[in-house]
């Protein structure tokens, strides 16, 4: 799932914990997977494939943040959790994107078509999933919009940047490895790369095609293109259509035994 909808199932996480007066940098440890692939040196291979329940010492015991997105993730990719990272990539995984990305597998590789491109099942299965992701920050807008979780986000990146970088950097070299050098240089563009004007600029359909044609390389301006890409972004909304994921992770994670630090 996408940095949005990741905010927005701590968020929920934390109100049934009945915690709410933690600082806001466990919202840029929960998206650090993530946002960590900023950094030309770093992939997501990299910060998504650990064991899922490490036992942090007490000095990093923030990290236990970013098992969250990773737990999240396995939920939305895989559709369970396992105690390690699952290794290779399935096309036919039964996680919650892949299911309800199935539909779309077609009318995807009929997109590269128009464009005179083949697109193979396999990687026609990965768009579809990540469109679904897309498209899921919008199913939930209205709780993400009541949540305050698009002003939170950019509140949690200045915190982080401005008080607790030391403690980040170290966190992150601690469970992955990296460099503290790098994760300051990350911290320092995500400043810059999360604010609400940006964040607000792609909350609707438009916004997440543009998106999806930059990253897979299908910016053109073909108009029969445009109608078929943006009636496949309505058509993925509509049969996504409701919260079930948000409300099935939280119980899930929860039934596994991770709990919030503070």
């Amino acid at each position: 799932m996408l940095m949005l909808t990741h905010t927005c199932l701590l968020q929920q996480m934390m109100s049934a914990s009945g915690i709410d007066d933690v600082d806001p940098d466990i919202y840029i440890y929960n998206i650090a997977p993530d946002l960590l692939t900023i950094h030309p040196d770093i992939d997501s291979r990299q910060t998504h494939s650990i064991p899922r329940f490490i036992k942090a010492p007490p000095d990093h015991q923030r990290t236990a943040y970013v098992m969250y997105h990773l737990l999240v993730d396995d939920l939305a990719h895989y559709g369970s959790i396992s105690m390690t990272c699952q290794e290779g990539f399935d096309p036919n995984s039964s996680g919650y994107t892949y299911l309800k990305g199935r539909n779309l597998v077609g009318p995807i590789k009929n997109l590269h078509k128009m464009l005179g491109k083949e697109l193979s099942f396999s990687d026609a299965a990965y768009q579809s999933h990540l469109l679904v992701e897309m498209v899921y920050d919008l199913v939930i807008r209205q709780r993400i919009d009541q949540s305050g979780s698009i002003d939170l986000l950019e509140e949690a990146v200045h915190f982080t940047f401005d008080r607790r970088e030391k403690e980040f950097c170290s966190d992150i070299s601690w469970l992955y490895g990296i460099d503290p050098d790098r994760s300051r240089e990350v911290l320092k563009i995500a400043v810059s790369y999360i604010t609400r004007e940006r964040m607000q600029r792609f909350m609707n359909i438009e916004g997440r095609i543009r998106l999806f044609t930059d990253k897979f390389g299908l910016r053109n301006n073909n108009e029969l293109f445009t109608e078929a890409i943006s009636e496949l972004f309505q058509d993925a909304l509509l049969s996504i259509g409701d919260e079930n994921f948000l409300q099935e992770a939280c119980g899930t994670i929860r039934n596994c035994g991770w709990l919030p630090t503070r």
